[in-house]
């Protein structure tokens, strides 16, 4: 397999799901951390700039390591480490510079005090958030939702939503190249 495979008929229940809304594009039980890897690259492979990427799940699930590896496929030499206490780390990489949020405690700031997150979904920016819930009125609209379970202790359960019709063409056509 070269990369992840296209979901196969989403049921009516995937319609909409998450933060992004739109189709589900993958889908996949059992994912280890091999594979969190595998679709981390993937996903640097298809991005162009500009996108933002909302990742929910819960605490221990996976999403900082799906940005590490995302980083890391976009050649970010520095350590990726989450922002849950700076809210927002800024990674340069040889293609893209790398957002990544936090927004876990942005309910304990006062609006007055919010930043303007809305400045980190940059054209020369992947854009990577982490309990994107409390910031997605600034943000604006998701290309992609990753909803990441636990499954066991060392799997997980994995599901990609393109939220907008660009995001799916770009997801269908790099599986299809092969990516």
């Amino acid at each position: 397999m070269n990369g992840p495979p296209h979901a196969a008929d989403p049921g009516p229940e995937d319609a909409g799901a998450g933060s992004a809304g739109g189709l589900l594009v993958f889908a996949a039980d059992g994912v280890d951390l091999h594979q969190l890897e595998r679709i981390g690259r993937w996903f640097a492979r298809i991005v162009r700039g500009g996108e933002l990427i909302l990742l929910e799940g819960p605490l221990g699930a996976g999403k900082t390591a799906l940005v590490r590896a995302i980083a890391r496929g976009l050649e970010v030499t520095d350590p990726v480490r989450s922002p849950s206490f700076t809210i927002a780390n800024v990674y340069r990489g040889r293609r893209l510079t790398v957002n990544h949020l936090d927004l876990y405690r942005l309910e304990l700031i006062l609006d007055e005090d919010v930043l303007a997150l809305e400045e980190y979904v940059a054209p020369d920016a992947v854009t990577l958030v982490e309990w994107p819930e409390t910031g997605l009125d600034r943000l604006g609209e998701a290309d992609y939702a990753v909803m990441i379970e636990h499954e066991t202790i060392d799997t997980r359960k994995l599901r990609v939503i393109a939220g907008t019709a660009e995001a799916v063409a770009r997801w269908d056509s790099a599986e299809e190249a092969g990516a």
